[in-house]
């Protein structure tokens, strides 16, 4: 059976670079050009509302593009911070509710003190491991394999909440500490944050525009320190300006691109399809790891 030619990563690295020629980089030490800066900024924005993973689409989409995989965590957290300015924009009234209640009671809703206690606790699990292994972390965006592994059990994940619809509004501690430890191994590329939190938010019983909306709001604590160490870090050694200016696009695209896809996420939210996206991250998944072969 010789004469059958395997899919390998190499061809089909040749296939994207045969129609997108202006998109790959130079070498592997190129700094991202606009129109890459663009793209992944689209592709962050649109992953990480959808339950797909945007941290594992962008390490896909860079190989594809010939970009390197490893190495790129501050252009990941550029466009993270984009997609938490479109939280923020999108959910301006259940923002605003948080942070006005710690200015004056009148700013609070009935359930703004455990809301607020589930935004903060729920961050505790990420913040800790973000910090104490931040290098691995960052090693591990170079790991397509890992990747598609990752993928593929999101995809597994998603598939159990199909027929899971609570009721449930209240919030609890032990809410909290378990949603907030499936944000934590969502930091992990190709396991979806808003997908793991939505599904063990569901799995507990919370109603699901809720647990949509709650996902999103834990997210801005996360984010944003993910965004101040990673600055803290650049603030330390000279960035060059064609680097900078891809971070800023890629910022900005996500950022635009992220007001669409929330708006679609939280009506599809609604839906038993939700579930479906997770034949969508076992099939890609699979595909990462053919190509990583």
């Amino acid at each position: 059976m010789s004469y059958i030619n395997p899919l390998t990563k190499d061809s089909l690295n040749q296939a994207v670079l045969m129609i997108t020629p202006y998109f790959t980089f130079q070498s592997t030490s190129d700094p991202l050009t606009i129109i890459q800066s663009f793209i992944l900024g689209i592709v962050q924005a649109l992953t990480e509302f959808l339950p797909v993973s945007s941290s594992g689409h962008l390490v896909i989409v860079q190989d594809l593009l010939g970009g390197q995989t490893g190495g790129d965590a501050a252009f990941e957290v550029a466009v993270h911070m984009g997609t938490l300015l479109s939280i923020l924009v999108i959910l301006r009234r259940e923002v605003a509710s948080l942070l006005g209640g710690f200015v004056s009671a009148k700013f609070r809703a009935p359930s703004w003190r455990e809301e607020v206690t589930f935004v903060l606790l729920s961050a505790i699990p990420a913040g800790i491991i973000g910090v104490l292994f931040k290098d691995e972390l960052e090693h591990s965006f170079g790991n397509l394999k890992g990747v598609g592994v990752a993928l593929i059990l999101t995809g597994f994940l998603l598939l159990t909440t199909r027929n899971r619809a609570g009721t449930r509004q209240a919030l609890s501690i032990w809410d909290s500490l378990w949603i907030g430890m499936a944000q934590a191994v969502a930091i992990l590329p190709g396991v979806s944050r808003s997908g793991s939190t939505i599904s063990v938010a569901l799995w507990l019983g919370i109603q699901r525009e809720r647990a949509a909306k709650l996902s999103f709001l834990m997210s801005l604590p996360v984010i944003g320190g993910a965004g101040l160490l990673k600055g803290l870090d650049l603030s330390e050694q000279p960035v060059s300006s064609a680097v900078l200016s891809s971070l800023i696009i890629g910022a900005t695209s996500s950022f635009i691109f992220g007001l669409f896809a929330l708006r679609l996420m939280l009506r599809w939210i609604s839906r038993p399809s939700f579930a479906y996206f997770g034949v969508y991250c076992i099939v890609v998944g699979s595909l990462s790891i053919l190509l990583a072969l």
